[in-house]
């Protein structure tokens, strides 16, 4: 009889102990995104250049300094609300700031759609002290997505110091013919609207890190846009057959490159190659899809 109550208490012991790891299992499992959201909501400013003392006075939304004393102290005052004003503030996804997804930034895809790019920039563009700017950046060699459009808006100062939101327009193969006429047809509208898109040919590996939205842009005093790498200007794609071709692949029997030439015709055609300096020169292209009509070398 003893040793009958004596296995009972063994096995209630036993029991207890499983369900003590247990509960701490799951709740551990449960406090991992919670306070990781505290962790990357201080981590979204510092990595846009607002020191951690500074997020109440730029951000508001009624958080104190007070609220910042540690993560516990400043998850209790996290709000939906707040934490939806931070993600549009930044332009970042609430699936990352949630710590349920790695990718921090949304990717806006405008291949075939320049339309719809003119539609985003004009959006981006449309309040009073909107300054928005730009960088196209293209990988010195590769054979997958090798180029991006990354946009840079000012969203509000700390002291004389701007600060910045990123915008990241991916899925661009920039030796692909077609790619690259729609992607001229978004730089040239850029320029149309006073929108100013720098160029830049970088490593591959740096086209790799951020074509993704995985990674966050690296701040410096002056922001984060990718300004490092050999300089060029895309504007003159819109302008100059020998910049717009440059690199694009031919394919069989200059398919590539007559392929090229025609929709870029066929863009401006709809307004789409306009830029700030003028009507774009169709007859410049126009002579030389004529020329290359006449190229029969099969490659």
């Amino acid at each position: 009889m003893v040793f009958g109550a004596a296995a009972m208490l063994g096995e209630l012991v036993s029991a207890f102990s499983i369900w003590d790891r247990v509960s701490k299992f799951w709740k551990s499992r449960n406090d991992i995104p919670i306070e990781a959201i505290a962790a990357r909501f201080v981590r979204l400013f510092e990595n846009h250049g607002v020191n951690r003392n500074q997020i109440p006075g730029f951000f508001g939304h009624g958080l104190t300094v007070a609220n910042f004393k540690d993560d516990e102290t400043l998850l209790a005052v996290l709000s939906e609300d707040r934490l939806n004003a931070v993600c549009e503030l930044f332009a970042v996804r609430r699936e990352w700031l949630d710590g349920a997804d790695d990718q921090i930034y949304p990717l806006h895809h405008f291949y075939k759609w320049p339309e719809k790019f003119v539609e985003f920039i004009l959006h981006l563009n449309k309040r009073e002290d909107a300054n928005l700017s730009g960088v196209l950046i293209v990988a010195e060699s590769s054979s997958q997505e090798d180029a991006l459009i990354i946009l840079e808006e000012t969203i509000g100062c700390i002291g004389d110091k701007p600060i910045y939101r990123y915008h990241i327009c991916d899925d661009w193969i920039f030796k692909y013919w077609k790619s690259r006429a729609y992607l001229t047809a978004c730089i040239a509208q850029a320029w149309k609207h006073k929108i100013y898109i720098m160029g830049r040919e970088v490593s591959a590996d740096l086209v790799d890190r951020y074509k993704e939205g995985l990674e966050f842009l690296e701040y410096g005093y002056h922001g984060a846009l990718p300004t490092g790498g050999l300089h060029w200007h895309p504007e003159d794609m819109a302008d100059n057959p020998d910049v717009y071709l440059k690199g694009v692949d031919p394919e069989i029997r200059n398919y590539g490159v007559k392929s090229a030439l025609n929709l870029w015709l066929e863009l401006a055609q709809k307004g789409l190659m306009d830029t700030c300096f003028g009507s774009a020169p169709t007859e410049v292209f126009n002579e030389r899809l004529l020329i290359e009509n006449k190229n029969k070398k099969c490659i």
